[in-house]
């Protein structure tokens, strides 16, 4: 009750102050946005319906065992580094990353090999000749040569807003070698596997990288040759677990003059004249503010938070025409012991068709496929702090549908999903694992959608068709809602942490401009 009276109160306090800039979402974006507004001498709110920071990107605790909520590993660690660069510290005064090397454990579930891949291109190289020099040779060629050039351009799309044709072609302008790549990018990934690679099992091994975009490979763009070139040049577990992430966006944040409120979740956003003036909250709290950018999804805070209403007709069409990215089902497991991995991560490899075909009943048929368990994660194997001491902590996650066509609701059939796919694990990844475990969870989509208003439980918020990608994306400064601004999973760059933390700095740069421009008339 104590606890209740203190949130009252902060609440009437904070109903007089007038803010510069309000953020909605205390996810990795909204954090981001936040930070470097205070950073540029805006007066900030962070606001947070959940009781804690982070989103997707958080972790939980829960009989001695610490999990990650979604989130599992630390990829393109610069866009890390040049937060809190911004902010005037430094990243390693606030998280430590802990080298994943080797990056995955692969096992070709119906061949029956194991192998790890590590860390390096050249390394990754020298396996796959293992089987295949001849496939060896063209990886090398492919992902190192052309990943080059994607980086390059993926670090400017990453840090330059898009809203129209105009932005999108600035891009190429800045980074023009890229015009090189465009037939490899407009180019279906599961052709450009076939094009390109020879081997069944090489194929299997970059399938992976068409599943962890979220689209079957027959319909996923060849840019995720990109993700494995990145994965490549390092990935990261945080010391802690991932919530030690956003919870030194925070701290930082803080730091700097930035204020966080957790447990206040924001109803509506208030308008005066067609411009975002603050927010109202669930409570019928009046915050009000000069801009508001929203880390929430895109959706959500057009059609429920300003109105169908409030906006043109275009814009509601366009919204409710975006398809969602996929979701999943998380389980994670708390065991006496600490398995023996060689890897953090382990993935699963089948050919692109049977992928084809499996995220088909996922998507089309919304069949809750259990057993097909896409990657497998011991963060006690990086960081053992995370368990009771001699114990270890897993999770595993599948692409699931949200409305499952079984007739049965996930409320109803959740823990005969755990077991099916505790079986999986057992059989497959960790041969015995079901005789260790003292706890056991699962996360639904339908849990996901409720916990951390995502609708559909959509982990990328918006799927990363060729039309959901860059201007496609909702544009990171609204074009129908004056002082509005938006970042997170579902505006541009979008879907991972790094996108959400590079639209969180776009969106924050967005607004500090036209407070100069206009000083927030």
């Amino acid at each position: 009750m104590a606890d209740e009276a203190a949130q009252r109160t902060r609440r009437r306090e904070v109903i007089d102050v007038d803010y510069d800039a309000i953020v909605i979402g205390a996810g990795m974006g909204g954090l981001a946005a936040g930070g470097i507004l205070v950073a540029e001498g805006a007066k900030t709110l962070v606001l947070e319906q959940a009781p804690f920071v982070g989103g997707c990107a958080s972790s939980f605790e829960n009989s001695g065992f610490r999990f990650d909520t979604g989130a599992c590993v630390i990829q393109i660690p610069w866009v890390h580094d040049m937060f809190f660069e911004r902010l005037g510290f430094d990243r390693r005064d606030y998280i430590t990353f802990i080298e994943n090397d080797p990056t995955y454990e692969f096992l070709d579930i119906l061949g029956g090999s194991r192998f790890t891949t590590p860390a390096s291109l050249e390394g990754t190289a020298a396996t796959i000749a293992c089987w295949s020099p001849e496939d060896a040779a063209a990886f090398l060629s492919l992902v190192k040569k052309k990943g080059e050039r994607m980086d390059g351009f993926s670090k400017v799309l990453l840090t330059t807003p898009q809203g129209r044709w105009r932005d999108l072609a600035l891009c190429f302008a800045k980074y023009p070698r890229s015009l090189a790549n465009i037939g490899l990018v407009m180019k279906p990934y599961g052709k450009m596997l076939k094009d390109s690679f020879h081997h069944p099992l090489t194929r299997k091994l970059l399938n992976t990288y068409s599943v962890i975009g979220g689209l079957p490979p027959s319909l996923q763009t060849s840019m995720m040759l990109w993700l494995c070139y990145a994965e490549h040049q390092g990935t990261y577990y945080p010391q802690g677990g991932m919530g030690a992430v956003p919870a030194a966006y925070a701290r930082a944040l803080m730091q700097v003059g930035g204020e966080v409120l957790v447990n206040a979740r924001v109803a509506k956003v208030l308008l005066e004249k067609g411009k975002a003036r603050g927010v109202v909250l669930r409570d019928g709290t009046v915050i009000r503010s000069k801009a508001v950018v929203a880390n929430n999804c895109s959706l959500s805070l057009y059609l429920d938070m300003i109105g169908e209403e409030s906006l043109p007709r275009a814009v509601v069409k366009g919204m409710k025409s975006y398809e969602f990215s996929p979701a999943v089902a998380a389980c994670h497991l708390g065991l006496d012991y600490q398995p023996k991995l060689n890897a953090q991560h382990m993935m699963g490899l089948v050919d692109p068709e049977l992928t084809d075909s499996f995220m088909r009943d996922i998507y089309a048929r919304n069949i809750p496929v259990p057993q097909g368990v896409g990657l497998v994660s011991s963060p006690s194997w990086a960081d053992p702090s995370l368990a009771p001491e001699g114990g270890g902590c897993v999770t595993f996650m599948s692409v699931a549908p949200r409305h499952p066509s079984t007739g049965a609701s996930w409320q109803d059939m959740k823990w005969d999903y755990l077991e099916r796919g505790i079986d999986m694990v057992d059989q497959v990844f960790i041969p015995g694992i079901k005789d260790h475990i003292v706890f056991k969870t699962i996360a639904t989509p339908e849990d996901f959608e409720k916990r951390l208003l995502m609708p559909n439980g959509a982990i990328y918020a918006y799927s990363f068709s060729m039309l959901s990608h860059m201007t496609f994306r909702p544009s990171n400064k609204s074009r129908c809602v004056k002082n509005l601004y938006l970042c997170g999973a579902s505006t541009h760059p979008g879907g991972s942490v790094p996108g959400s933390v590079t639209s969180g700095v776009m969106a924050a740069e967005l607004a500090l401009k036209d407070m100069d421009r206009r000083r927030w008339n």
